[in-house]
């Protein structure tokens, strides 16, 4: 979506005889690479998703760990991506996490789609669950964005205790309206018209969130521009959950997490008192 509003503004400035200067720091946007903290012991495996495919997941340890986290990613992004905030979480808890690249995504084989996310995420936990978990540690499932998506369809797999439901929108159909009608510079929106594959809209939190009971924690950035903190507020109301909370993070993005910044300690902060009532 946030690729096809990129197109749609240049080809409108092109045709509108828009004069732009363009300089060297508008042209590169370097990604610096974080090494994972020592005291993490790293294995990386490839599991079988499909006949023909296979699904990258890595397994950080940790000595005397307390505590099992589950990272699904975002859109945007992969597990590489989340080592900041990996890093973070070693700071403040003893814990092994798991996490995984969906198909086309990293070192995954495949190309995405929206149920083939939802089945790599349950092969992931199968894994995960069978295979190499300590099921004698409390297990929490965060999911990311897109990955909120990912984990409301499988919050109820028996690896899962807890959820944290982090930047996530309500609908593909009301993300689309918020983009529309807020996110875009008004001179813009006559000229922006999406063919939306119907398909598209089974992106649909809105239903799976009122099928949640286990214990839940809804984090959103309070300057996201991409998804509004609003959406999660929405789904916090509509969830059943008899332990629920919400927590805004005062000045954090869309990409709170994935960065090393005072917005990445704030959002573990409140992982970390929300896991001690439970």
């Amino acid at each position: 979506m946030k690729k096809i509003i990129i197109l749609v503004l240049i080809t409108v400035a092109l045709q509108a005889c828009i004069s732009q200067k363009v300089t060297q720091s508008d042209v590169f946007n370097p990604v610096k690479e974080t090494a994972l903290n020592d005291n993490f012991t790293f294995e990386r495996s490839y599991i079988q998703n499909t006949d023909t495919t296979q699904i990258e997941t890595w397994y950080l340890t940790e000595n005397n760990a307390e505590l099992n986290f589950i990272y699904f990613s975002g859109n945007g992004s992969n597990i590489r991506s989340a080592i900041p905030f990996f890093n973070e979480l070693e700071q403040q808890f003893d814990l092994n996490i798991f996490s995984f690249n969906y198909s086309g995504y990293g070192r995954s084989g495949g190309e995405p789609s929206i149920d083939g996310i939802v089945r790599d995420g349950k092969v992931a936990l199968d894994y995960y669950e069978n295979q190499i978990g300590d099921q004698n540690l409390p297990t929490v499932l965060l999911g990311y964005s897109l990955g909120g998506f990912v984990a409301f369809n499988l919050i109820n797999h028996d690896a899962v205790d807890q959820t944290i439901i982090m930047s996530t929108f309500t609908s593909l159909e009301e993300l689309q309206d918020y983009l529309l009608k807020e996110a875009l510079p008004g001179i813009i929106r006559p000229f922006l018209k999406l063919d939306i594959e119907e398909s598209i809209y089974d992106l649909d939190n809105i239903k799976l969130v009122q099928k949640v009971e286990k214990p839940i924690l809804f984090v959103h950035g309070e300057a996201d521009k991409f998804i509004p903190a609003s959406m999660s507020y929405n789904l916090y109301n509509l969830c059943p959950s008899e332990k629920k909370e919400i927590k805004i993070i005062p000045g954090a993005d869309h990409r709170m997490v994935l960065k090393d910044s005072a917005s990445n300690k704030l959002v573990i902060h409140e992982i970390k008192n929300f896991l001690s009532f439970q």
